[in-house]
């Protein structure tokens, strides 16, 4: 089986960053209000600024990997062409999905400029561009994924195994 393209690869090592960055400014919090008695007013957004955009750049990663939460027990008894075509069914369905929650986020985005966060004075639409950033990502990756396994079923080694079919290997 042929070794296919990571383009996911950065933003994984982006959300390693960003996690390690998160853990970090929570010790900081706890040492600086238990240990000197003077917390950081700003940690904590700064956290949650981090992790809104960690579960949205998160989930693209995840569609590229095709590893969405997904319950797969009719789709176990398939043969690969019909793994295939169900697949792809689904992958257009949220892919519209996506395009619908894309396309909406954009007026919120815009709406929600002129207002900013509390200490770091962050626009809210800072935030909130997460959303469509993540939306715009997981369609890229879905399409990548999709041309990844058309190519690999004409090829015969297309596998869309499940996750208890990978622990029985």
């Amino acid at each position: 089986m042929e070794k296919r393209k990571d383009f996911a690869l950065p933003f994984r090592y982006l959300m390693g960053g960003s996690l390690l960055i998160i853990v970090v400014i929570t010790i900081l919090q706890v040492i600086a209000r238990f240990v000197f008695d003077r917390p950081l007013i700003w940690s904590d957004e700064l956290a949650r600024f981090i992790l809104i955009w960690m579960v949205f750049i998160g989930a693209a990663v995840v569609a590229f990997d095709d590893k969405h939460m997904a319950v797969e027990v009719i789709q176990e008894k398939m043969s690969p062409k019909m793994k295939l075509i169900t697949s792809l069914i689904m992958r257009v369905l949220i892919i519209v999905f996506l395009f619908m929650t894309a396309y909406s986020s954009i007026e919120l985005v815009q709406v929600s400029h002129n207002l900013a966060s509390g200490a770091l004075e962050i626009p809210y639409s800072y935030w909130r561009v997460a959303a469509t950033v993540g939306s715009v990502l997981m369609i890229l990756f879905i399409v990548i994924r999709t041309v990844y396994d058309v190519q690999s079923y004409r090829s015969g080694n297309y596998r869309n195994t499940s996750i208890i079919e990978e622990v029985k290997e």
